[in-house]
Parts: structure tokens; C-alpha cells; sequence
């Protein structure tokens, strides 16, 4: 049965809006995924999988430091060419370039250090020597956190030229490109039998980005989209108006980033300041006003409760507004004032209302805040560039497999990480123990190491556990949302 009908989908925003898989974030893998293929393969289970990827076969050297990938031979890009090893390899030196923005190159990068690491043997074999052991380089080169496997074609890419790629991309996924406009919307076209997935349901596929949630409610009432991203608090209402609820239940962890903490004139270079804003926050009032009931308190961030390599004996931070008042009075802070982003994101829309909360209860223990509302490209920007000092901004950062914390942890808290907020030596030698983990057991008690230490350091501000939702009419029956990072199985 061939494609038919047309499926829209309203979310707040949509990364980078560049569909090129070096100049697209984390956040736009929801749409990338449908463009592209992979390296290596996943499911919805959030496992690596030979049967989902353009790698039909890998395989490890005993020192963790030699990958071989077998690809396979029946892949073909939307203009006709072969994917073949070469595309891989080209595709690996894009997302590790200089210019490149993907959200986990850092972890790529540190494993892979050039493309000279990089043999292609054949078309369909591709054998990468790694810097050091690097047991996760399957998973790092996957769909399952980033964009960072995604394979784009070499030829076509040469021949028309970056900036006239990311206008007309080519890849060899279930969709092909069709049109876009920034900030409004981004329309896709099935193809008619695919090497993995076969035939698509819907022949279109539109995606519409939507920030305002009533905007958006109004929309998929009205029969204009069918998918939205929802809101914790509004899910109920609509399910009781007839609508479809799905849900990934503790999928991520709210928490805010202490910036720069390093410098010497940071607010949060004294702990004693990090642990008083930790304890001047009512996690249990958040989650009840802000989030309907739907989160509960987390312990460290950027790990949810359920993840792996973590340790159940500790507890979220108690709210005990006295001894933080108490702490930051006895501290280094003279009424510096802290600059806190605040915007929608498609998995947290109740974001300006969380930030407004936390921004209360800090001023109320006598912290000089200051809201600024913004984008999240925007805020993103600023990361990248260290910029903010003295500043905060918010993630829900998802649950993932031990060896998506692997690859995170650089990206988040190591001195050389792309978007860290720590420059611990401590913290980084952790990681490193972490990364160079090869046995399943050495990586759990390193992973382990790492959550301690950061939840005595306050080293973020830490919130909530977070559930997904969102609201579809019956176009969408059944939904597996899946254990992808930043997906949440709108290919399913």
C-alpha cells in the first residue's frame, strides 16, 4: 500500500531549522530522523540495533580503540546515488569541523580526532581508529542522542555546495524534502517503499511551529493540525474534550545551568551559593502549580531518577528557604544580578511559568533576579560562546541508555565540553573514568562516582522529573513514543 493523506504536527520549535547534519542541533532530530539515516541503527527501545541503520555489522577491538562497520549495500539517497562508506566517513569530518553546531560533536570529536582516524576499506566498509579506548563509539555515532551519525551524501553535497544543500538537502531516509519557510513550517513527502521502514502511512507530512500553546490547542481542535505538543497542565482538559493523550512517562529532568561557575567573579564560584539556591526552590510546589502533578523532585541533574548509573540512596534537595537565606547571607553574593532565560521549549511549553516560579523563590531568600525572556536558539548561542555570566537557562535534559550519559557528560560538564558550566578538575577526571569504562561494571560505578560527586558540588540546579505529553485527534490511534533522546518516535 502506497503512502497516502497528510499528517500535521504544531511544536513550540525545531532546533536549528537547518537540515544539514552538521548545522542542525539535538532538538531537530525529530524531523532530521525522517530525512536521514543512520551510522548505527536504534529502536524504540533505546538500544543500538543492526537492522535499523545503514551498518549492518560492527565490530570492536580488544582495546576498545579499532571499529570496524559493514554497511550495507541497498541504500540508495533521494536523488538515486549509492550510500556507500565514503558518504559515512564525509559525513563524520562534517559534524566534527570547526563550524560544525551539532549539540554532541565534542564527544565525537574526542574519539574520533581527524578524518586520518577514518579508512574507508570498500564501499561498504568503514574502519575508524579512535584517540584512546573508546568502548561507545557505536552509540556515539548513532540516531540515538544526536544528529552526530546521520549520513548525508557526499557527491551531492560537493557539487551544489553547503549553503544550496541546506536549502535542497538529499538524504536516504522515509521522507524526502519538499519545502520550508523558517520559524512557520518545514513540509516532507513520504517515499514510496523505503529499505527499512517500507511504505509510510502519511504521503505529507508538515511540521508547523506553533509557540503560543492556546494558539496551538486551537489549531488541532479545529482540524488544522493533528499533532501538538501540550502542556502537563492542559492534557487533562483536553483528554476529557475527546482528545488523544500520549505520554512518556519520567522522561527527562528539569534543571538550570549555574554559567560560567568557574570565574572568579561568578555568584556560583561559592558552593555555598549553589547549595542556597538548590535549597530555596519548593520542588514538590513546582511540580503541583506549575506541572499539574505531572513531575516529582529529582535529585541530580542531568540525570532522571530512573537512569541508569545513578545511586537511589540519596535524596532531592529538602526546600528549606532559612538555611539557604542563611548560607547565601554568609556567602561571597553582594546582590550581583542573576540573569535567568526564560522560554518555551516543545517539551517543557510551561517554561515561562517555571522560570517566573524559580524567580520568586530566589528573590525571596534576597537573590537580585533578573528575567529575560528569549529563544532558545537564542539563549543557545550564548552557551556557545560563554557569555553568560552570572546567567541561568533551563533543559529538560531526557533519560537515556549508560551510554548516552557516556557521551553527555563531556558535551555538559568537562573543561573541553562544547556547552559546559563547570571547569572542575575533579569533574573531569571523572568523565574521563567514565569514557575509558569498557566492562558494563566499570562504567555503572564510574557513572556512579560522577552522580555522586556533582550532587555534593550543587553543581546545576536541580528540579524535577518530567513526563512528555501530547495531544493528537484520531488521525493518531496508538503512539510508542520510544526511549530516543530528543525524538519521542514521531516516526512511529
Amino acid at each position: 500500500m502506497k503512502p497516502s493523506g497528510k499528517l500535521t504536527i504544531a511544536i513550540t520549535d525545531m532546533g536549528n531549522e537547518t537540515p544539514s547534519v552538521w548545522q542542525e542541533f539535538a532538538f531537530g532530530k525529530a524531523y532530521m530522523r525522517f530525512l536521514y539515516d543512520a551510522l548505527t541503527g536504534t529502536n524504540d527501545a533505546g538500544e543500538v540495533d543492526k537492522t535499523t541503520g545503514a551498518a549492518k555489522e560492527w565490530s570492536m577491538s580488544s582495546d576498545a580503540r579499532e571499529w570496524t562497520f559493514i554497511l550495507r549495500d541497498n541504500i540508495k539517497f533521494h536523488n538515486g546515488d549509492q550510500l556507500t562508506a565514503e558518504d559515512a566517513k564525509f559525513s563524520i569530518g562534517l559534524v566534527t569541523s570547526e563550524d560544525s553546531i551539532t549539540s554532541y560533536k565534542g564527544t565525537v570529536k574526542a574519539a574520533i580526532a581527524d578524518q586520518d582516524s577514518i579508512t574507508v576499506v570498500s564501499p561498504t566498509e568503514l574502519v575508524i581508529n579512535t584517540s584512546s579506548p573508546s568502548g561507545f563509539l557505536n552509540w556515539f555515532i548513532s540516531d540515538i542522542q544526536g544528529v552526530e551519525g546521520l549520513i548525508q551524501p557526499k557527491n551531492y553535497t560537493e557539487s551544489v555546495g553547503n549553503d544550496e544543500f541546506a536549502q535542497n538537502p538529499v538524504g536516504s531516509g522515509p521522507y524526502k524534502w519538499v519545502d520550508q519557510r523558517k520559524g512557520d513550517f518545514m513540509e516532507m513527502e513520504a517515499v514510496d517503499n523505503h529499505w527499512r521502514d517500507g511504505a509510510s502511512r502519511f504521503k505529507s507530512l508538515l511540521w508547523r511551529i506553533i509557540p503560543e500553546e492556546s494558539t496551538r490547542i486551537a489549531a488541532l481542535k479545529a482540524g488544522e493540525v493533528d499533532v501538538i505538543s501540550v502542556s502537563r497542565e492542559r492534557a487533562p482538559q483536553l483528554k476529557a474534550d475527546g482528545l488523544n493523550i500520549f505520554s512518556k512517562e519520567g522522561a527527562s529532568v528539569l534543571g538550570l545551568y549555574f554559567h560560567e561557575q568557574w570565574r572568579d567573579d561568578s555568584v556560583w564560584k561559592d558552593i555555598n551559593v549553589r547549595k542556597a539556591f538548590n535549597l530555596a526552590i519548593n520542588r514538590e510546589e513546582i511540580c503541583e502549580f506549575v506541572f499539574a502533578g505531572q513531575c516529582s523532585p529529582a535529585r541530580v541533574y542531568p540525570w532522571p531518577d530512573i537512569a541508569p548509573g545513578t545511586d537511589n540512596s540519596l535524596e532531592p534537595v529538602a526546600f528549606d528557604p532559612v538555611e539557604a537565606k542563611r548560607l547565601l547571607d554568609a556567602s561571597n553574593y553582594n546582590g550581583e544580578e542573576v540573569a535567568i532565560r526564560s522560554y518555551p521549549r516543545a517539551d517543557v511549553p510551561e517554561g515561562p511559568r517555571f522560570i517566573e516560579a524559580v524567580g520568586a523563590y530566589l528573590t525571596d531568600i534576597g537573590v537580585n533576579v533578573k528575567i529575560i525572556p528569549t529563544e532558545y536558539a537564542s539563549y543557545r548561542q550564548e552557551r556557545l560562546a560563554h557569555t553568560l555570566d552570572n546567567g541561568s537557562g533551563y533543559l529538560a535534559a531526557p533519560n537515556r541508555p549508560l551510554a548516552g550519559f557516556v557521551g553527555l557528560m563531556r558535551v555538559l560538564n568537562h573543561t573541553d565540553g562544547t556547552f559546559t558550566s563547570t571547569n572542575d578538575p575533579e569533574i573531569d577526571r571523572l568523565i574521563e573514568a567514565l569514557e575509558a569504562g569498557i566492562a558494563p561494571a566499570d562504567v555503572e560505578a564510574a557513572s556512579v562516582a560522577l552522580y555522586r560527586y556533582m550532587y555534593s558540588q550543587f553543581s546545576h540546579l536541580t528540579c524535577c522529573n518530567m513526563n512528555i505529553s501530547y495531544a493528537t485527534n484520531d488521525k493518531i490511534t496508538s503512539w510508542d513514543l520510544g526511549k530516543r533522546v530528543w525524538d519521542d518516535g514521531f516516526t512511529n
